[in-house]
């Protein structure tokens, strides 16, 4: 009976073990035509992304990013944007395009199996057709 009740003992508090884990999504952004028309890459989750049971138990630790770059714009300006559900931004915030960067700015805004980041590229000119240097990276940094 002892042996039983320790082995239960011994699962359950293996199943309450906190992990740690990151999703790392790597989108190109469009090209830009117009001036003011921004250039977005989306960076969703998806279950096949989680761990097993970790998809309804995971809470955001971070989010760090690779951005790239518009070099033929005039006035490049960049943001990340932190979505839950849907299409709505909750929060923006100012990147440096071409810059590696981390926040945990995002942690206490909520957290779904489908949050997303958006990057989003802006410019007030240059070429008439503008294309991106490379590829926008961002890695979700999760826990469960």
């Amino acid at each position: 009976m002892k042996a039983v009740l320790s082995l239960t003992l011994l699962l359950v508090s293996m199943d309450g073990i906190a992990a740690d884990f990151s999703v790392t999504s790597t989108k190109a952004p469009r090209i830009i035509i117009a001036p003011y028309t921004p250039a977005i890459s989306m960076h969703r989750l998806r279950f096949s992304d989680y761990p097993l049971k970790a998809v309804m138990r995971s809470r955001l630790k971070g989010v760090s990013w690779n951005v790239t770059s518009f070099p033929d714009a005039i006035n490049h300006t960049a943001e990340i944007c932190y979505q839950t559900t849907g299409v709505n931004d909750i929060e923006c915030d100012k990147i440096t395009p071409g810059v590696n960067g981390y926040t945990e700015r995002f942690n206490n805004l909520g957290f779904e199996y489908n949050t997303s980041i958006k990057i989003r590229h802006s410019v007030e000119g240059g070429a008439t057709v503008i294309r991106p240097l490379g590829r926008d990276t961002v890695t979700f940094h999760l826990t469960y």
